[in-house]
């Protein structure tokens, strides 16, 4: 789930955007929220909210959006922050605060497509090395490399590492979007496996390296043991 959040006063501008960013082709699940002022971006972030992409307009009413971002970062947030402003001179301020990119009202769409995608490539490629879940509104870093599987509990999916067991609140659908298709793959409608952490496929099981078995559902029998040795050869490259 990509979480995308909007500080925008003017709400005309606000609708602009807002609206474009709903017509960008996605390739994932995206949630987004949108703030009037920067102090309420702010006490969102000190309540816990995290955000990937932050939308931050550089004039808020009497409020600098530098200041706003310095804030943010201060709590350690590590989101994506575009700057968008009227006036090129304000963008260049933003590298101050270690600003993604800018863009210039009124938004245009090609220019914003850009950004968009390219972060979405930067975010799921930093995701391919850690996962990232909210636990009661604390952000929790796994290395891909530890995970064993993800199992579906209803409204909550659990993770399992070589260590640890997280319980969070997704959807399966949505994980698997969020995946890397080349390491992780769906192999019943509750499980998600770790193909680097597959021992063994036998008797329509993954046999994970510490032992534990999950269940193939058998129409998913053929599609993981390719996964599987498709894994397997590139891994050996």
């Amino acid at each position: 789930m990509l979480k995308i959040a909007v500080c925008e006063d003017e709400e005309q501008h606000k609708k602009i955007l807002v609206d474009l960013i709903s017509r960008y082709p996605f390739k994932t699940d995206y949630c987004l929220t949108t703030f009037q002022y920067g102090y309420e971006l702010i006490a969102a972030s000190n309540r816990g909210s995290v955000f990937d992409v932050i939308f931050l307009d550089m004039r808020l009413d009497q409020e600098d959006g530098i200041d706003i971002a310095n804030e943010i970062r201060k709590s350690g947030n590590t989101a994506r922050i575009i700057i968008t402003t009227s006036l090129i001179e304000y963008a260049v301020l933003g590298y101050s605060v270690s600003a993604s990119d800018f863009l210039l009202k009124p938004f245009p769409q090609e220019k914003l497509f850009q950004v968009l995608e390219k972060l979405e490539n930067d975010i799921k490629n930093a995701r391919s090395n850690f996962y990232e879940i909210d636990i009661n509104n604390e952000k929790i870093f796994l290395k891909s490399d530890e995970i064993l599987y993800f199992e579906s509990l209803g409204r909550k999916m659990k993770v399992v590492t070589f260590d640890e067991v997280y319980e969070y609140y997704d959807k399966i659908t949505a994980l698997q979007k969020e995946l890397d298709p080349v390491r992780f793959v769906l192999c019943h409608r509750s499980y998600i496996v770790n193909l680097k952490n597959v021992k063994s496929i036998k008797m329509k099981m993954a046999v994970l390296k510490n032992g534990v078995m999950i269940p193939i559902s058998p129409k998913r029998n053929q599609k993981v043991y390719d996964a599987f040795t498709r894994y397997m050869a590139g891994a050996m490259e």
